[in-house]
């Protein structure tokens, strides 16, 4: 199997390396320190690259990329900063489910202003009672006349309070079950909700958000299929979610090797630098090898979605070591920087926190080995 990049890829990743060292790096580490969230106009510094509707075909404004290629993106700003990562990413999803689900009058209303940065997108289905179990959603719609009645509540919803157009998951039906989830558009501008941040670990310059619904009306021009397909929806993505969250930590594993073995290089003790002695060659060593392990995992699975072949097992293993992975990376990093690693002097800190957060993002660490354990036994622990 040849994992070889293509010239194009190459020039890619090395063209975004180089912007985010000189763009966006400087940025990051004054805004997570005085927790400022991230303005539209840091944003628009990516268009040009097109981090929302990479694989998106250009008559919408996208860049028709393969996912291999948007992968490497998610790398690299994974690598500069986490927090501009989670909220590009989860904009890119809006995007991708209104250009495989949406109408075309939705397409043609909503998927350039995104691609632009004109729109930030957000995907609210986990609810206080919802996690996991994606198909017990209580947030309920209601229809009346051509409008739908949203009520209910989300929570842990990334960019939840600064989104233009949030994809939001609700029953029709709760007699349906599963059957009766849908998905509808909700416009910022033009519905009537609340919203509240919640404090966090990591990510400090993205916003995690509680929405309330309360009668909240809706255009039913604004729900997204038919009803009952909002399951459908919510889960068709998975596998690329996956993918693109495993990439994401790699680039902040990758920052991790890249501060230990600089600080290796210039941090002296007993006379000679500490990357001279064996225990932080060895430290290093094994940061690096987990690294290239979860990479390689990780583009198997971006791989294979590209050539049309069912990837459940290899993006779980891709997601679950590589998150892992990165949280064993991430704390080496600080040990091999020692007391200065567990100050704000130094990234590595803020690196471990952010990438705690992704052991939970699009399947827990937990369900990732119950999908394999299905996937291996033909037995489902779901059920």
């Amino acid at each position: 199997m040849d994992f070889e990049l293509t010239e194009e890829q190459r020039i890619l990743k090395e063209t975004l390396r180089k912007f985010m060292d000189r763009e966006i790096i400087p940025l990051s580490n004054e805004y997570e320190r005085e927790r400022k969230i991230i303005t539209r106009d840091i944003l628009k510094k990516l268009v040009p690259f097109g981090y929302v509707g990479a694989e998106i075909p250009e008559e919408y404004g996208g860049f028709g990329l393969d996912t291999v290629s948007y992968c490497l993106m998610v790398e690299e700003l994974g690598r500069a900063w986490g927090a501009l990562r989670t909220m590009v990413t989860v904009s890119n999803l809006v995007a991708a489910i209104i250009y495989k689900f949406g109408t075309e009058e939705q397409r043609t209303r909503f998927l350039r202003p995104l691609v632009r940065f004109d729109y930030l997108g957000a995907f609210a289905l986990t609810e206080p009672n919802v996690g996991s179990d994606a198909g017990s959603v209580e947030t309920t719609a209601t229809r009346s006349g051509d409008n739908y009645v949203l009520n209910g509540t989300k929570t842990l919803i990334t960019n939840g309070s600064i989104a233009d157009v949030i994809c939001v998951f609700a029953t029709v039906d709760r007699q349906k079950g599963t059957k009766g989830i849908t998905a509808f558009l909700v416009e910022k501008d033009k519905a009537t909700y609340q919203t509240s941040d919640i404090p966090k670990m990591g990510m400090h310059s993205s916003v995690i958000s509680e929405i309330v619904f309360e009668d909240c009306r809706i255009p039913a021009s604004n729900r997204l299929g038919s009803e009952g397909e909002g399951l459908k929806i919510a889960l068709s993505g998975l596998n690329v979610g996956r993918c693109i969250v495993a990439f994401a930590v790699i680039g902040l594993a990758q920052a991790c090797v890249d501060a230990a073995i600089r600080y290796a290089k210039e941090r002296t003790q007993f006379g000679r630098p500490i990357g001279g002695f064996q225990l932080i060659q060895a430290t290093i060593a094994d940061m690096a090898m987990e690294l290239d392990a979860a990479r390689l995992l990780a583009f198997r699975a971006a791989s294979m979605i590209d050539r049309g072949i069912k990837c459940t097992l290899e993006a779980s293993f891709a997601k679950l070591y590589a998150t892992e992975a990165a949280l064993r990376i991430a704390s080496k990093a600080i040990q091999v920087h020692g007391g200065y690693g567990y100050t704000q002097e130094y990234l590595v800190e803020r690196y471990y926190r952010d990438a705690r957060h992704l052991t939970m993002a699009e399947g827990t660490s937990e369900i990732q080995r119950l999908i394999i354990g299905r996937e291996l036994l033909g037995l489902s622990a779901f059920s």
